[in-house]
């Protein structure tokens, strides 16, 4: 439904939901170059495979929206179990191992199997029971009682990853099945074998698991997860959709990681201004149409409009942040339409944001981006020990969206918008 008014507005352009359902038919936009076309037809392609995708873009570039579409496509359904799960909703983004994304794995797979009505045998269900309530040592807190084994199981992974789960809610939890579980790895990998097993016995599908969010952590817990830990995230026998921050793509690491897994795939941002500054059309077209379907176009003047989509930098949560704020900042003040200097006051609230944010090392990188639209040093493997903090500052920027990147055939860097008015 397009909104008619600002209240209806505010609603519309929540910057913390990404579109699904009928919101998804309703408000979303295509773009072109889309990765998600490429990453449908290596699924598609060759389903038995046990692919390892790696899926990147700015943080609110539309990554999570662009997920649901795929993972809601009649083929991706018609082919595979699809073991949907954001990184917020079961585990802590700031407290974060290897060991717990193969916990959730293991757990989603097997809630996701239950809730379709896969059957699973009670020699699995026993043996998966037994591991999480050994003889000695409760390693998963499951006690024994007189449920079944599936019974047991559906309490027990309900208690660890649903909405009041111990991994994500529970320091000493996780701290603890970490010990216990650290030299046993293999045997999480083996319950997600035999679950993905059932699973292709049982419906003829394959097994999809999809781990949105995987950008939220910083980038020291990225590099512990995807550069010391690849090789235990890559041997689940199944297709896993790992979500990455885009910094990691910028180190000299990650170029003999990346060769863990299947592919590599980037959603650009959309382009409000080419390489020159000038306004790129065709990009606005496309931000101003995801507005036009949102509310009505009599609720913002056009040059409002237009001012805040080459302040969004072509990042769609960036937009839609601003739009909500200047359906607020509107309404506060008694009108009924976003002018310009509602608009700009919008930008101003985003502006202190980055500007409390940034540090004096922060700027001189921004300078140098801004006049030469690359990130050259970050690219050097060989480096001399004063130019690492030089760097850390870069990956910094790139992963709170003060750098952006814009790609096709001819990538290039540039400052957010929002961000020069700063230099």
């Amino acid at each position: 439904m397009i909104a008619r008014n600002l209240d209806e507005a505010y609603l519309a352009f929540d910057p913390l939901k990404p579109l699904s359902g009928e919101q998804l038919q309703s408000y979303y936009v295509s773009r072109d170059p889309n990765p998600i076309d490429r990453i449908r037809a290596i699924l598609l392609g060759s389903p038995d495979t046990p692919d390892k995708i790696l899926f990147t873009g700015h943080r609110g570039c539309g990554k999570s929206t662009e997920l649901n579409r795929l993972l809601t496509d009649p083929d991706i359904q018609r082919t595979f179990l699809v073991v949907p799960f954001s990184l917020a909703d079961m585990l802590d983004p700031l407290d974060l191992g290897y060991v717990d994304l193969l916990i959730a794995v293991e757990a989603g797979l097997y809630r996701v199997a239950r809730e379709n009505d896969v059957e699973v045998s009670e020699d699995l269900a026993r043996l998966l029971a037994d591991f999480w309530m050994p003889q000695s040592e409760p390693v998963g807190f499951l006690k024994k009682g007189k449920d079944s084994p599936l019974e047991l199981l559906d309490r027990w992974f309900e208690a660890l990853v649903g909405p009041y789960g111990k991994l994500r809610l529970e320091a000493a939890s996780r701290e603890h099945l970490r010990r216990a579980l650290a030299s046993t790895v293999s045997l999480l990998i083996t319950h997600i074998a035999l679950l993905a097993a059932t699973v292709r016995s049982k419906t003829g599908r394959s097994v999809l698991v999809a781990i949105d969010d995987l950008d939220k952590p910083d980038i020291a817990t990225a590099q512990e997860l995807f550069y010391r830990h690849a090789t235990a995230l890559t041997q689940p026998p199944c297709k896993i959709l790992y979500t990455i921050p885009i910094a990691l793509l910028y180190t000299a690491e990650f170029r003999p990681v990346s060769r863990n897994f299947s592919g590599w795939f980037v959603l650009p941002n959309i382009k409000v201004y080419h390489r020159d500054g000038s306004p790129h059309e065709a990009g606005r077209a496309v931000m101003r149409e995801m507005v036009q379907r949102r509310m009505d176009l009599r609720l913002i003047t056009p040059e409002a409009l237009d001012f805040l989509i080459g302040m969004s930098g072509g990042v769609m949560r960036e937009m839609t942040t601003l739009m909500q704020l200047a359906c607020n900042e509107a309404r506060v003040v008694g009108k009924h339409q976003i002018d310009l200097p509602i608009a700009q006051k919008a930008v101003a609230f985003i502006r202190n944001e980055y500007l409390r944010s940034l540090r004096v090392e922060h700027y001189q990188q921004l300078r140098l981006v801004a006049r030469d639209k690359q990130v050259r040093e970050i690219h050097r493997i060989q480096r001399r020990p004063e130019e690492e903090e030089s760097e850390l500052a870069l990956l910094e920027l790139l992963h709170n969206l003060s750098v952006l990147e814009y790609c096709n055939e001819d990538s290039w860097w540039d400052v957010h918008p929002i961000v020069a008015t700063l230099l």
